[in-house]
Order: structure tokens, then sequence, then C-alpha cells
């Protein structure tokens, strides 16, 4: 089976996706939340979201967006992110980065004053 439309695959990471592609997508997924199935009509506001989200590589294209509905788009943007907070500081780790110092002076028992860089 083939698409008689042509899939939408955005030029860059920024381009917003167009009006006709959000009606698509609406009606793929029955114009329902994805995530708590409720229909999406009245003050229940639709939110076109990627499945695996741009700032965790994901494409920016037609086939990777979903339906969900404002408050679970919230729950998935908090997810994602924290998602690449993990994936961030983790390959920061792997590089050699590390974190400056936060303390720089403090006493030895002996009551020496030790001065240190903040870098370490």
């Amino acid at each position: 089976m083939t698409r008689s439309v042509e899939e939408w695959i955005g030029k860059t990471d920024d381009e917003a996706i167009p009006p006709r592609v959000k009606i698509r997508v609406f009606d793929a997924f029955d114009k329902r939340c994805v995530n708590c199935t409720l229909p999406i009509t009245g003050k229940l506001l639709p939110a076109y979201d990627h499945i695996v989200a741009l700032v965790n590589g994901g494409p920016n294209r037609e086939s990777n967006l979903q339906l969900l509905c404002v408050p679970c788009h919230a729950v998935k943007t908090k997810s994602d992110v924290r998602a690449k907070s993990v994936t961030a500081r983790k390959r920061r780790k792997h590089i050699g980065f590390k974190k400056p110092r936060t303390i720089t002076r403090w006493r030895k028992f002996n009551g020496d004053a030790v001065h240190a860089e903040r870098e370490r």
C-alpha cells in the first residue's frame, strides 16, 4: 500500500508543522489523544508532539508526529527533557568534563587556610 500524499519532512528542526500536516495527523489518530484516548474537542486543545523528541535526536517528519491533548503533552515534554538531561550528563562524564568546584576556600584541622582554583 502506498501513500497518496507524500510524507512531510521538515528541512530543519525549527521548521513549524504546516496546517495541512496537522490535519492529517489529527485525522490519522481519530481525533483522540494517544495517551488518555479522550476525544479532542471543545476546550481540550490538540498538541502535535514528536514521538521521539527533537531534543533527543528524533526526526522532524510526519511519521514521527502524534496527537496529544495539552495536559498529556506537558507530562510527555517533562519526561523528554528529563531523558535529555540524563543523556547529556552521562555524555559529559564519559567525555571527561567535570563540574567546577563550588567550595573554593576551607580550613584544615590545624587551622591553615586552603584556597583552591575553581577548576579541578
